[in-house]
């Protein structure tokens, strides 16, 4: 693999795909059965994401009702009151 630095925050990473070709065979029955069990997944991890989801925005609620304020928020307003300190 080769890694570079392509930024101050990203790190490129090049890795080599070796490409083959195979066959494979499939059981109809199988198949079914793969569809059901894959579909099954998917409904439970869009359910798990969903509750995460609910905690997350209750969070965010209580941060807005308690007053606490992005990191980005508080650094524009220091920067804001240097700039006028030094205005």
């Amino acid at each position: 693999m080769e890694y570079a630095k392509k930024d101050d925050v990203t790190l490129s990473v090049t890795k080599p795909v070796e490409v083959k070709e195979e066959t494979k065979e499939y059981d109809l029955d199988f198949l079914k059965q793969q569809e059901v069990d894959i579909l099954k997944q998917m409904n439970d991890f869009v359910d798990a994401r969903k509750v995460e989801l609910e905690e997350v925005r209750e969070l965010i609620a209580k941060c807005e009702e308690l007053g606490v304020r992005s990191k980005v928020d508080v650094a524009l307003e220091a920067e804001v009151s240097r700039e006028e300190v030094i205005n």
